[in-house]
């Protein structure tokens, strides 16, 4: 008989659910969103300004969102960025549904959703220690990984089944719907409570504090760097090169596009749950540079492939390795830091990956304009491969040891 507690400790069952819900929408919506603008605008460079447009608010507000996490409640903050996403996301779909959105107001929508992500996302992490005790941390982070996967394998076969039917006013329509479901589990959460200093120091000074803290720790140092390296040459490989090497380079639609990501999030679920089972055997430190090194040179397969099977495997491939990046990165933060910094930590972490990946979609965006796709991946991927290595070299950080 399956140990439920086990599997899933009972604290983080809401933020599972909340998680398996909203992160099924999440993919209808990327999908949708990436083949919207290329369908509005033809134009790879188009598609890299919408990713910019995406992560730009990271760069512009990823540290202040931390420390506003750090002073207030992170539940409520997770409930209100919820219910900011449901009008938003409808908004859009009522513009795609009448016809009215133009490249605008759909950079403008992308802009204000991910707005509501820079809170979310440093207030999700960090709140998982307040659900489960510290020994559970990693065992509660690669279950919330591995619903990550499941989500974004059935969100992209949803989307195959649905666009001929509902087309893509439909998805974000869909997608709506699963915040709403998302805020409603949300509800049903009972973190234990952490004294907030309401009174604290300003939010400069907070910000001071998180960036002085990040320089002078060098586990922080050392984690920010590899995070900044493997997304800078990764990212626009996934967010623009994906859909570009689909429709131009395999010469196929929408719906083959969103096979090619239900077999990423596959991947996703394989590496969780051999994460989850080998977790306690893993140096933490060696397992996320070793990964980062995988994540890079397990792209340039794609310069060879030429079928949509041959380029389903190699993202199937890839994506194993992600979880062995994300779940320690993730679980080190929550393990050695100090619960009143952790909001701006985990703000700086996402900062360095959103930032980092809005430059690399805008270069991806723009050197597709001069490159085929399969010589973007052989570049990008090679490049990605070697300087990850590099991580070896950074003092302090290797070194890290089992992750539980």
């Amino acid at each position: 008989m399956i140990n439920l507690d086990r599997l899933i400790p009972k604290g983080i069952r809401p933020l599972w659910a909340a998680a398996n819900v909203s992160l099924v929408g999440d993919s209808l919506h990327d999908v949708a969103l990436l083949w919207l603008v290329y369908d509005l605008t033809g134009s790879s460079t188009a598609t890299g300004l919408l990713g910019i447009a995406r992560y730009l608010p990271s760069i512009l507000l990823g540290i202040f969102a931390g420390a506003w996490v750090d002073r207030v409640s992170r539940k409520s903050v997770l409930l209100w960025c919820d219910a900011l996403r449901v009008l938003l996301v409808g908004i859009l779909a009522a513009l795609t549904a009448t016809q009215q959105v133009d490249n605008v107001s759909l950079y403008l929508l992308a802009f204000a959703i991910a707005i509501c992500t820079v809170f979310f996302a440093p207030a999700r992490d960090a709140l998982v220690p307040q659900l489960v005790e510290k020994a559970e941390l990693t065992r509660a982070t690669s279950i919330l990984q591995s619903s990550l996967g499941i989500a974004y394998f059935v969100g992209p076969l949803l989307a195959a089944a649905c666009l001929p039917l509902i087309g893509l006013a439909g998805l974000f329509g869909l997608d709506a719907l699963t915040y709403a479901a998302s805020f409603l589990f949300l509800l049903a959460l009972r973190p234990q409570k952490r004294n907030i200093d309401h009174n604290a120091d300003s939010a400069w000074q907070m910000v001071r504090e998180g960036l002085s803290y990040a320089r002078h720790t060098p586990l922080i140092h050392g984690l920010l760097w590899v995070t900044a390296v493997d997304n800078l040459f990764i990212m626009g490989l996934a967010i623009v090169g994906a859909p570009i090497y689909v429709r131009l380079h395999l010469g196929l639609g929408a719906e083959s596009y969103a096979l090619l990501q239900s077999c990423f999030a596959l991947g996703i679920i394989v590496g969780s749950l051999l994460m989850h089972h080998y977790s306690h055997k893993l140096p933490r430190g060696k397992t996320l540079l070793w990964a980062l090194v995988f994540d890079g040179f397990s792209f340039v397969p794609f310069y060879f492939t030429d079928t949509l099977w041959t380029t389903a495997v190699g993202w199937f491939i890839h994506s194993i390795g992600i979880p062995f990046i994300l779940i320690p990165r993730t679980s080190l933060v929550q393990s050695e830091v100090p619960q009143h910094m952790q909001g701006r930590v985990f703000s700086l972490v996402q900062l360095t990956v959103v930032g980092l990946s809005a430059i690399s979609a805008g270069f991806a965006g723009v050197a597709l304009e001069k490159i085929s796709p399969p010589q973007l991946y052989l570049i990008m991927g090679l490049s990605a491969g070697i300087v990850g290595a590099l991580g070896f070299l950074e003092q302090g950080f290797p070194e890290i040891k089992v992750i539980c």
